[in-house]
């Protein structure tokens, strides 16, 4: 059985952003709250652009935050 941790490590080396950031935007050891708050974000930008596009949110700044944090955080 593989961890969570090691898919999410997979997708970023696939480039499977929205799966790594769907994943890793919940877990909480050994990543801060601003961590996890951008990869949240970011995730959340990638599936309701329209109502953070509304609320004024630069969906392609956050989206980019969120897949350098994770990408950081489990990149190759």
């Amino acid at each position: 059985m593989m961890k969570k941790s090691d898919i999410v490590r997979e997708a970023v080396k696939a480039g499977e952003w929205k799966k790594a950031l769907r994943i890793a935007k919940d877990f909480r050891i050994n990543i801060t709250k601003a961590q996890r708050d951008t990869m949240t974000r970011a995730y959340e930008c990638m599936v309701h652009p329209e109502f953070y596009r509304q609320i004024g949110t630069d969906i392609p700044g956050a989206i980019a935050d969120g897949k350098e944090a994770v990408s950081s955080l489990y990149g190759a």
